[in-house]
């Protein structure tokens, strides 16, 4: 009999601690980090919902320079027609033009292209007036047929690491997406541009560049480096080459992206404020 009644408090002991558990566990529960957290199972889809947000927002830019077709891309900065690119991608474009191409997300094959002007830099002696960056507008088109949608800019600084993906027209191939890790967040290298007879900008600047873990190419200049969460992180600039002479002795996997800082400042000389949100 006694041996029944210790059995039976033994199993009240354990009922008792089970529910302390349970009620414990409930408390945790609500204070998980609800970050997303990249796993070998999850990446790829979120970086599939990344690319099927921001791809509408990337386009490939071309402009004819001393008879020569040259370009790169860009990413869409407001609903008015403003692109961002990289100067060197529009520097020497004839008249000051280019055109802006849109690739079909349903259809990769058909693009709608639409002419654009290159927008006068503002010299207003800032660091930013130094900066490998350019806007260009679309002289016209419809919002009935063309949904422009601003790309949401990262309002924190990347970290060593961190995942995102590069979107961009390299080698006239189409728009292609590319993984990027962040290799280093922070590098400041001297970045100059050479003159052209009707250069309307000097790039002469030691600039911050977010070092990145990817294929960069002739054509991706321009294109966005966007984060886990679809916003914009960097545009990426430049390739590593072991000489500094463009196609010749190139380092693979080492690209930059000027960092979100500065594309914010840049823009808001222009009156232009990405959401973060």
């Amino acid at each position: 009999m006694w041996w029944d009644n210790e059995k039976k408090i033994v199993l009240l002991l354990i009922l008792v601690l089970s529910i302390f558990c349970i009620a414990a566990t409930g408390c945790v529960t609500n204070q998980v980090d609800e970050t997303v957290v990249l796993t070998e199972e999850n990446a790829s889809l979120v970086f599939s919902k990344v690319a099927e947000q921001v791809h509408g927002s990337t386009v490939s830019i071309t402009c004819n320079v001393n008879g020569n077709t040259a370009g790169g891309s860009g990413v869409v900065v407001s609903t008015d027609g403003y692109i961002l690119t990289n100067y060197h991608v529009v520097k020497g474009a004839r008249d000051n033009k280019v055109w802006v191409h849109f690739t079909d997300k349903e259809n990769p094959n058909s693009t709608r292209s639409y002419s654009a002007t290159i927008v006068a830099e503002k010299k207003d002696r800032t660091d930013y007036a130094k900066m490998d960056l350019a806007l260009v507008k679309l002289d016209s088109f419809s919002a009935s047929t063309l949904d422009l949608v601003p790309v949401k800019i990262k309002s924190e600084k990347v970290k060593w690491g961190e995942y995102g993906i590069v979107i961009g027209f390299p080698k006239q191939l189409g728009s292609l997406v590319s993984h990027a890790m962040v290799s280093n967040p922070s590098r400041k290298i001297l970045h100059q541009i050479e003159d052209t007879l009707n250069t309307t900008k000097e790039v002469n600047l030691k600039t911050e560049f977010i070092t990145l873990d990817a294929p960069v190419n002739p054509g991706n200049s321009g294109g966005g480096f966007f984060d886990s969460n679809g916003k914009l992180a960097g545009i990426v600039t430049l390739r590593q080459y072991g000489d500094g002479t463009a196609n010749k002795d190139v380092v693979f996997g080492i690209g930059y992206a000027i960092p979100a800082s500065s594309i914010s400042g840049y823009l808001e000389r222009y009156g232009i404020r990405l959401s973060a949100e």
